[in-house]
């Protein structure tokens, strides 16, 4: 993975346009000219806008169903990083697209940010960035106005780059983009329809995706105490570990369940997620040991009968003793320490 530093970077070129709902039949106004940037406005947006973005947890990679090609995104960065655009008409084209992109009459009408970012370091070589940022909510200030002796409060609006509702950061001869949609809750156009991005798994997705596929393994193992014994293995893959391979945890998995179960339930859980798809993981253990300490401690007997079991115990059998009236169950434990 590329590493990017963004210390020395600096502001070029910003530029707003209005993006309104184009279901709604709201416009689309479109600027003709940048703004001057003083250098008090070029620290705000430096401070929020760029440092809020460049995150681990906010990596994505532009994609396409059928040909990159065709990802507008990316088409129209690269038309202006191999300068046959300039930048003015590249903001333009993304807004138009950003535009077109609306397939929701609820998506918030707003400004459209532009930004030209120079001298950020990519694997030390310095690199020019495109920062696309829609604001969809404004925020109220107090601030105060001196009139001789007499001092009086005012209340202003305005958009507060620390807080970021929309963005992307798209660096020069970088695969890797930065994106956040703060208010995907409500509408998810940003990510998947404007950028069709799709996430690099971080620490916390890869946990989330490993405890999926485990617990869906589990699910899939008819015994009692086989489950047991898958999860005693697992469990003991992270043991001294920081990460563990997933490939490591598929290997046991296929001990127990067909293999098949593994590779299907990973595209699943993949595409419902929205990330990319990198194959082969190294899962941090220390997230990933505690949700199989809460999970593998849910012991399903069967009949539709679940058993929650203390940390020091573990399942070894259980023997069903149904007479219609009423089902009497005896269950074996073992202690852990012995």
């Amino acid at each position: 993975m590329k590493s990017i530093e963004i210390g020395e970077t600096v502001v070029e070129n910003v530029i707003l346009h209005q993006i309104g709902n184009r279901l709604r039949e709201e416009p689309l106004i479109l600027a003709v000219q940048c703004f001057d940037i003083t250098e008090s406005i070029a620290n705000l947006i430096l401070g929020g806008y760029l440092r809020g973005i460049v995150s681990d947890k906010n990596q994505y990679m532009l994609t396409h169903e059928s040909d990159m090609v065709l990802n507008d995104v990316a088409h129209h960065v690269s038309s202006f990083f191999s300068r046959k655009i300039s930048f003015i008409e590249l903001s333009r084209n993304l807004a138009a697209h950003l535009y077109a992109s609306a397939h929701h009459p609820n998506i918030a009408s707003g400004d459209l940010f532009v930004i030209l970012f120079d001298k950020l370091k990519l694997d030390g070589k310095y690199k020019s960035a495109i920062g696309v940022y829609k604001a969809e909510s404004k925020q109220q200030y107090i601030s105060t106005r001196a009139n001789g002796e007499n001092r009086q409060l005012e209340v202003s609006s305005g958009i507060n780059p620390d807080l970021i509702d929309k963005g992307v950061l798209i660096v020069e001869d970088s695969e890797i983009v930065y994106a956040i949609d703060r208010l995907s809750s409500r509408t998810k156009y940003w990510i998947e329809d404007f950028l069709k991005a799709k996430q690099v798994p971080n620490e916390n997705t890869k946990t989330a995706v490993a405890a999926g596929l485990i617990e869906k393994v589990r699910d899939n193992i008819e015994s009692p105490v086989a489950r047991q014994d898958f999860c005693r293995e697992v469990i003991a893959l992270c043991e001294d570990r920081d990460e563990v391979p997933s490939d490591e945890i598929r290997t046991v998995s296929e001990k127990y369940v067909s293999p098949e179960i593994w590779g299907t339930e990973l595209a699943r859980i993949t595409e419902r997620k929205g990330l990319v798809d990198t194959g082969e993981i190294n899962v941090p253990t220390r997230n990933l040991q505690t949700k199989l300490k809460k999970m593998f401690n849910r012991i399903n007997l069967g009949q539709d009968i679940g058993l929650i079991l203390p940390d020091n115990l573990s399942f070894n059998n259980a023997n069903f003793t149904d007479d219609e009236e009423t089902i009497q169950i005896s269950i074996t434990l073992e202690k852990k320490n012995g």
